[in-house]
């Protein structure tokens, strides 16, 4: 029987697996980015090609709105691509972009709840954490109350430890780079919280 660990890697990282796995032989990150903030449009498709399932499969899990999802991806790119020029000391080209995305995906939620006169002043939003159907499919080795209990340890948590343990496990960021993205204070706050995290999980999840 796979462990908690096991079940927690694999719960949802498939949604991103396949679709990195089919392009890693070709591409270099460092390299096209470079190529990329040099002025090079042949390297900008190739990172929007690689890095657009990772980003929609993250921004499912803050909506199910596709337009907003579909949308904020396309503004992003538009963003970073006139700033090429001045992204040459990006040192993680997939942190970087997880952090773009999830700030814009973020701001447009923001103008809806505000178009909707909904209370968004505490800069709160929601972080789901579901995996894909495909995702489900692929772990085939683990049983289905396995998979439902795993949801429903991680429907326990707060919307911020559901992130974190995502960037962490299911994108692989380290905690600086975690610490980057989700604005806390020090790398000590981002490991602490995915610590806490993973007892509350073990607390929930008995297998």
């Amino acid at each position: 029987m796979p462990s908690f660990t096991e079940v927690l890697l694999d719960y949802g990282k498939n949604d991103v697996k396949s679709d990195l796995t089919r392009k890693s032989e070709v591409f270099d990150s460092e390299l096209e980015w470079r190529l990329f903030c040099d002025g090079s449009e042949a390297a900008f498709v190739k990172i929007y090609n690689h890095y657009f399932q990772l980003l929609y499969n993250l921004g499912r899990q803050f909506s199910g709105d596709t337009d907003l999802l579909k949308d904020s991806l396309q503004e992003t790119f538009i963003t970073i691509r006139k700033k090429r020029h001045k992204l040459h000391k990006v040192i993680s080209v997939k942190a970087f972009l997880i952090k773009c995305y999830r700030n814009k995906v973020i701001t447009e939620q923001k103008k809806q709840k505000k178009d909707l006169k909904l209370n968004f002043s505490t800069g709160s939003y929601e972080f789901l954490l579901t995996p894909s159907h495909e995702s489900i499919l692929i772990n085939r080795q683990f049983r289905q109350e396995q998979i439902q209990l795993m949801q429903e340890s991680l429907n326990k948590l707060t919307r911020r430890q559901r992130e974190a343990i995502y960037y962490f496990y299911y994108n692989g960021l380290s905690y600086h780079q975690i610490k980057d993205v989700m604005r806390f204070s020090s790398v000590r706050a981002a490991r602490n919280l995915i610590y806490r995290s993973l007892s509350e999980l073990k607390k929930h999840a008995n297998f």
